[in-house]
């Protein structure tokens, strides 16, 4: 396989990844800062949204402009984050490998960017915001079928499953980082126990979380065990331990004569990721967000490893 070609599958899969991440975020945050009795909750769900997407939050807070958040968010052509910018170049990318993929996936990819492309603007600022992130939502599922159903589980699609699985550990974490922001921040404006433990909720169905950790915990979501279900729990598919096993497979599949090699990238990714095998939530609570912005940073580590080796 040519490395581009290579470089254009795994790109597709993780700008996939982000555009469901960052849509069900948008939906969630939004949506309960409308339900929630404080008035402070807006503007915190605002600041959390323009977080996710690279804003500088001290310019923010002095003038939360919630239309400019919302379409920066996801309509936005300058922002290279935003939900048209990743449909677009996840689009591009499945254009440039056309002869590796089907045409059913080529299709499910191109119908999505015109959905998200040609929605109009000022109905998604007035009243198209739940319609909108649900489109997205059914859309990142339809190409997401396409690609386990329609597709040789080839090396073509382990480059996609790559993308996808070192992307979702990335947005878990990053959502995390987010979260926890906001948590601290509510505590010290003293909103009340009962919002702050609502933001457990908050966090679990931004992740599409929250039913199995309550089945799993058989009780309601608190720091200590949202925290070990989103980053140690092996069962949860989302789960940012699960993540990391599921991307070392997957290069262990794609080079599999340097099995046990030293100088393999699979050898590479399990020397940063095995040692997080074996932490628990206790270890890590104290310093919580150093402990996360480390983890996303060997998340990119790993990330910059895998285009070494096979991109560039």
């Amino acid at each position: 396989m040519l490395s581009r070609t290579a470089e254009n599958l795994f790109w597709m899969g993780r700008y996939l990844e982000r555009t469901e991440h960052l849509a069900r975020y948008i939906n969630v945050q939004y949506f309960f800062s409308l339900d929630t009795p404080h008035p402070k909750q807006r503007d915190l769900a605002l600041l959390s949204i323009a977080d996710m997407i690279g804003f500088e939050l001290d310019d923010m807070r002095k003038n939360i402009q919630e239309e400019k958040v919302l379409v920066s968010a996801a309509l936005s052509e300058s922002n290279p984050v935003s939900i048209l910018s990743a449909v677009f170049m996840a689009r591009e990318n499945a254009r440039a490998v056309r002869d590796s993929i089907s045409g059913e996936l080529w299709e499910a990819m191109n119908n999505f960017y015109h959905f998200v492309s040609n929605y109009p603007v000022d109905i998604y600022k007035t009243r198209g915001l739940a319609d909108f992130t649900q489109n997205v939502f059914k859309n990142c599922s339809t190409v997401r079928g396409k690609v386990q159903y329609t597709l040789l589980y080839d090396t073509s699609w382990l480059f996609i499953q790559l993308g996808i699985h070192l992307e979702s550990a990335a947005q878990i974490v990053r959502i995390l980082i987010s979260k926890i922001n906001d948590i601290n921040e509510i505590s010290n404006l003293k909103l009340g126990n009962a919002i702050l433990e609502q933001e457990w909720d908050v966090l679990l169905d931004s992740v599409e979380a929250k039913d199995m950790c309550n089945k799993y915990y058989t009780s309601l979501p608190n720091r200590e065990n949202t925290l070990d279900f989103l980053l140690f729990n092996p069962f949860f598919p989302r789960s940012v331990i699960n993540k990391l096993k599921q991307t070392m497979e997957t290069l262990e599949k794609i080079s599999p004569e340097r099995l046990g090699t030293k100088d393999s990238i699979s050898f590479k990714v399990a020397k940063i990721s095995t040692p997080f095998f074996y932490l628990d939530v206790n270890e890590i609570d104290e310093n919580l967000p150093e402990f996360l912005e480390d983890l996303l940073s060997k998340i990119y580590l790993i990330s910059d490893m895998i285009a070494n080796e096979y991109f560039n």
